[in-house]
């Protein structure tokens, strides 16, 4: 499969046309990644866009005491690095692999002239923004207005897939271990463990084999 193909699979890309896709992909550049390695720091200075052709990546803002703060994850078909490629300006997060995976690198010059071309191009790539900004509106709004407990609560409904149904008053969701939530809700491991723990008592929250279980909302508030 060519790299234009590759291309064609991503979202931003589904009413491009397959000779403008493959003229993109002369331009780009295709980089495999293993577990946890770097592609770009916060603060780095680059103009391409990222599209991710395999695997998964975590974007992230590290604190002084190396902790992570997980700001998204971006899957296969999805892009990456918008915002410094439309200003130039540093990357607002710091990218890694969250398993081996593979990325195609756009020159912002080949996008920009893709853009005047096909405007639903232009047209998902401002969704994406404002999807990503709404995002961090919340994360703001959950890092200041709520305690560690309502924010393991609020993102673990968040995590539901819309189409998820309640059994016997609760949903299902991956298991996430306590490092993990911590990075996501930006808290520290301890107060997760100790939330968890008050959670379970509750019966907010169950743990069992690799799932964890949240009580509908309308049984929790």
């Amino acid at each position: 499969m060519s790299l234009g193909e590759k291309l064609a699979d991503l979202i931003i890309f589904e009413t491009t046309e397959p000779q403008d896709l493959e003229r993109l992909a002369s331009f780009c550049k295709v980089k495999k990644f293993s577990k946890d390695e770097v592609v770009f720091h916060k603060g780095d200075v680059g103009t391409d866009l990222y599209a991710i052709l395999d695997g998964m990546f975590r974007v992230v803002i590290i604190d002084d005491k190396g902790d992570e703060i997980i700001l998204a994850y971006v899957k296969p078909g999805e892009i990456v690095g918008e915002m410094s490629m439309i200003d130039g300006l540093g990357r607002t997060g710091t990218l890694i692999a969250d398993v081996a995976s593979e990325i195609s690198l756009i020159p912002r010059k080949a996008f920009n002239e893709l853009m005047q071309k096909d405007f639903n191009v232009t047209l998902y790539l401002l969704e994406t923004l404002t999807e990503r900004l709404r995002k961090a509106d919340e994360l703001i709004e959950s890092l200041a207005f709520l305690n560690v407990k309502e924010r393991i609560i609020k993102y673990l409904l968040d995590s539901l897939g819309e189409a998820a149904e309640p059994v016997d008053g609760y949903y299902s969701t991956k298991k996430y271990t306590h490092q993990e939530l911590s990075n996501l809700i930006g808290a520290s491991r301890e107060s997760v463990t100790k939330c968890l723990k008050i959670l379970s008592i509750e019966g907010v929250v169950k743990i069992k084999d690799d799932k964890m279980f949240i009580k509908a909302p309308s049984m929790i508030f």
